[in-house]
């Protein structure tokens, strides 16, 4: 949860209790007046902003827009964000999202050269049933040229922890398998982060 601490009064009230999920990434306006910061829901790193003052907070970056947000910062001018973000079928790159939420744009291209020469296998999401009437969230990684109408050997892959969770998000092992042939499939059963505190 993110919290304020105020140093003369040795008051704290805390800013997201009506978020069932973890904030991650914090940075404060230029003008001390917000708080931006991300948070894991369902794979991916919505970007979210909240006023200090009276607390209410607003979505910037949906959860279908934000795909893996991994690090921060604010202009000068408090004008823009800028964000490193990466999905499972494209590296890490430099992006901008102007303070309302409203335009995203790409800044860097570094690793256009590698996402032309290669073909970086894209994730698929399924939610499959499972304990106590859950659906789990997977992402599923097919191979080069994948032909439903062949059988292939198939890698699940459960992340440790448990407390984390696989993202739509790129790895190199997750292009490795698929580069061998195998389907790969990566759950997020419960113990992970990302589907609210209950699942957790």
């Amino acid at each position: 949860r993110l919290s304020i601490y105020d140093k003369n009064t040795g008051q704290h009230k805390v800013l997201t209790e009506a978020l069932d999920y973890d904030a991650a990434s914090i940075v404060w306006s230029p003008d001390s007046r917000h708080i931006y910061f991300t948070i894991q829901k369902h794979g991916n790193t919505p970007l979210y902003k909240v006023d200090i003052k009276s607390g209410k907070f607003k979505e910037l970056i949906s959860v279908e827009r934000a795909k893996y947000i991994s690090g921060m910062d604010i202009t000068p001018d408090g004008k823009n964000i800028i964000f490193a973000r990466r999905s499972i079928a494209h590296p890490t790159e430099l992006f901008k999202v102007d303070s309302k939420g409203k335009k995203i744009t790409q800044l860097t291209h570094i690793n256009k050269e590698v996402e032309d020469a290669y073909d970086i296998r894209p994730g698929e999401e399924m939610w499959i049933e499972g304990a106590e009437g859950q659906k789990v969230h997977t992402y599923v990684i097919k191979p080069h040229n994948f032909d439903p109408a062949k059988k292939y050997p198939l890698i699940i892959n459960v992340h440790g922890g448990p407390q984390m969770m696989w993202a739509d998000a790129f790895r190199g092992d997750w292009q490795v398998y698929p580069g061998s042939g195998y389907i790969v499939a990566f759950p997020n059963p419960h113990g992970s982060k990302g589907y609210g505190q209950a699942y957790c």
